[in-house]
C-alpha cells in the first residue's frame, strides 16, 4: 500500500447542505500533508470522513486500504490517532473520546492504549514505562505525575500527541493542533511534530491549520480548501503563494520564506478591504 489517504470524487452534504464538492487528493503513506483554509472550508469535515465518523454522500474513501462503506469502521479507527485541540481532547478509537482532566500525564498516555476517557484498565508496567518515554520525548517528562487541569494549553496538548503516538498509529491526524496557544507553546509543539517526522517509523501525518507559519519545514504536499473544494493541491513551495493564498482567504496577501518556513502578512492596501 503506497497511499494512506485516496478521496475520489467525494462530496458530503449534511442536513441539506454541500459541506464538500468533488474533493479528490491522494495522501502518500509515510508523508506530512497539509489541509489549508478559512473557517468553514470543510477542513474538519475531511478528518471526520477519514476517521469514519461522517460518510460520503457521493464519491469514494480509502483510508489505509479500507473503503468507507465497505469495511469495519472500529477496525480501521485503531490505526488512526487523532489529536483535536477544540476540547483539548484526543479523539483516538471513537470519535470525540475526550480525556479526563483528572487524570495524570501519564495516566492520560496510558488511556491511548485503551481507547477510553478515563482510565479503566490497569496499564502492565512495559505500558507505563512506555508512556513514560513518550511523556519525555515531548518535553514533558517534568510532568509525568501532574493532572491535565493543570498543565498549560500547550503541556496538554503535547501530552495528547504522546498519547496518540503512545500506541503507534499508522495515521496520524493533527486538526489545529497550536489553536489558542502564545508563540512559545506553538513553537514547542511544531518542535516535536517535526522531531516525529522526522523518526525512521513516522506515521503518516495530515496537518490541519488556518496558518502557513504553523507547517512543520518537512511538510511535502499542502492542499487548499475553500468553500468545500480544493482550489490548489502541490508541493508547498508550488502552492503557498500570494496569489492562492489571497484567492482562498479572501484578502491579499504577502508571503515570505525563512529557514525552511512559511509566513504571511496582509498587505496594508488590504486592510479597509476586510472591514
Amino acid at each position: 500500500m503506497r497511499d494512506a489517504v485516496v478521496f475520489e470524487n467525494v462530496s458530503l452534504t449534511r442536513n441539506g447542505t454541500p459541506i464538500l464538492r468533488d474533493v479528490s487528493f491522494t495522501l502518500a503513506k509515510g508523508t506530512c500533508s497539509a489541509i489549508l483554509g478559512p473557517n468553514g472550508s470543510g477542513k474538519t469535515t475531511i478528518t471526520r470522513a477519514i476517521a469514519g465518523t461522517m460518510f460520503p454522500s457521493a464519491g469514494k474513501a480509502t483510508i489505509m486500504g479500507h473503503t468507507l462503506g465497505q469495511c469495519s469502521i472500529i477496525e480501521m479507527r485503531k490505526r488512526i490517532g487523532i489529536v483535536n485541540p477544540s476540547t483539548d481532547s484526543t479523539e483516538y478509537h471513537s470519535s470525540g473520546a475526550v480525556v479526563d482532566s483528572d487524570l495524570t500525564a501519564i495516566d492520560a498516555v496510558c488511556t491511548g492504549y485503551f481507547g477510553t476517557i478515563g482510565l479503566y484498565d490497569t496499564p502492565t508496567v512495559d505500558q507505563r514505562d512506555h508512556a513514560a518515554h513518550m511523556l519525555q520525548s515531548v518535553g514533558l517528562g517534568h510532568r509525568i505525575d501532574h493532572r491535565l487541569n493543570l498543565l498549560s494549553t500547550g503541556e496538554k496538548r503535547r501530552c495528547l500527541i504522546a498519547r496518540a503516538m503512545a500506541v503507534k498509529p499508522d495515521l496520524l491526524i493533527l486538526d489545529e493542533p497550536t489553536a489558542g496557544m502564545d508563540v512559545a507553546g506553538r513553537e514547542q509543539v511544531i518542535a516535536v511534530i517535526q522531531q516525529i517526522l522526522l523518526k525512521p517509523d513516522a506515521p503518516t501525518v495530515l496537518f490541519i491549520t488556518h496558518h502557513v507559519e504553523e507547517l512543520p519545514p518537512t511538510t511535502s504536499q499542502v492542499i487548499l480548501l475553500r468553500d468545500g473544494q480544493i482550489t490548489a493541491d502541490g508541493k508547498p513551495d508550488d502552492v503557498i503563494t500570494p496569489e492562492s493564498l489571497t484567492e482562498v482567504y479572501g484578502c491579499k496577501v504577502f508571503v515570505r520564506k525563512i529557514h525552511g518556513r512559511f509566513w504571511l502578512e496582509v498587505l496594508p492596501e488590504a486592510w479597509l478591504d476586510l472591514i
